[in-house]
């Protein structure tokens, strides 16, 4: 009997990364508010002045005591407190990156264990793999990824923070108004981070298995990847007619490349065995997958 692919656990989440997203939201929710906390002490330290219209007592005006050099130095803090925090806040390093680098390692043990289960042509454990140079140039290479996407996060932060103080104290609005405002930009942030996460961790899991792919074929071991769709209530659905079908590398990253596919994705693949046509040594699996395929549309018609 041929040996299966081994099938993600769970099966509305396939790329099986909630414990890196767990670790990245706990930052994101321990950094972004801090970022507020911050900017608002630091802005209530500036003092000002009142004055109210001629006609209306309640037309109250705000004038702010500061001149260039302090707006310099209010934007050099904003700029100093977000860089700290976001990009250096978690032992060093940006927050969200360790947690997609860590998707990528469990990604290649994913992958890893997938070909010992399918073929004793399969010999590269785990521990030789992690200390190989083609791993470490790999993960090298995602982890530049997700750091330039964080500095692109913490320039639209400091950006939108500075705007608002600056703003806010040139229109003459008052310093209730311009902490509500404060606090309001950093929900919107707050769910920005959450969307990089979901992308970039779970890009970083797809790119281990469709790396340790390549790798492996180079080997000498042909295979296809095998699509898992997450089939829940927020799935795509041409996301979910993918469900059990096989896919080359370049046909899944042309997929990811387009219509923002990426973004918020669950779905998953697995190598499996194929022949020198590309067919799958065994259709067991994606048989089944077929199936449950067809109930979730019919689920969802």
């Amino acid at each position: 009997m041929i040996r299966q692919p081994i099938r993600p656990r769970n099966a509305q989440a396939p790329t099986q990364t909630s414990k890196q997203l767990e670790r990245a939201h706990r930052q994101i929710y321990e950094v972004m508010p801090e970022v507020r906390r911050r900017a608002i002490r630091r802005f209530e330290e500036i003092q000002y002045y009142t004055t109210t219209g001629n006609r209306d007592e309640q037309q109250r005006t705000y004038h702010y005591l500061i001149d260039e050099a302090l707006l310099a130095s209010l934007s050099d803090y904003i700029m100093q407190m977000i860089d700290d925090l976001v990009l250096r806040g978690d032992n060093g390093g940006p927050i969200i990156v360790g947690a997609a680098m860590q998707a990528y390692q469990t990604g290649t043990a994913y992958q890893i264990a997938n070909f010992q289960a399918q073929t004793n042509a399969f010999r590269r454990t785990l521990e030789e793999t992690l200390l190989s140079a083609p791993y470490r140039n790999r993960i090298g290479l995602v982890r530049a990824r997700v750091f330039e996407e964080m500095q692109g996060f913490t320039a639209e932060t400091r950006k939108e923070l500075q705007r608002i103080l600056a703003d806010g104290m040139a229109r003459g609005l008052s310093p209730r108004d311009i902490v509500g405002q404060i606090n309001a930009r950093t929900g919107v942030d707050e769910r920005r981070a959450e969307r990089i996460a979901r992308t970039e961790i779970n890009n970083a899991h797809r790119r281990a298995l469709l790396d340790e792919d390549e790798q492996v074929n180079s080997e000498g071991i042909r295979t296809r990847l095998l699509w898992f769709s997450a089939l829940s209530p927020t799935t795509r659905r041409w996301h979910a007619s993918r469900h059990g079908r096989t896919y080359t590398r370049q046909e899944v990253n042309d997929f990811y490349s387009r219509d923002g596919n990426a973004i918020n994705c669950l779905c998953s693949v697995r190598s499996i065995l194929v022949d020198e046509q590309g067919n799958p040594l065994s259709n067991a699996l994606p048989d089944k997958l077929h199936l449950q395929g067809a109930k979730f549309f019919k689920a969802v018609a």
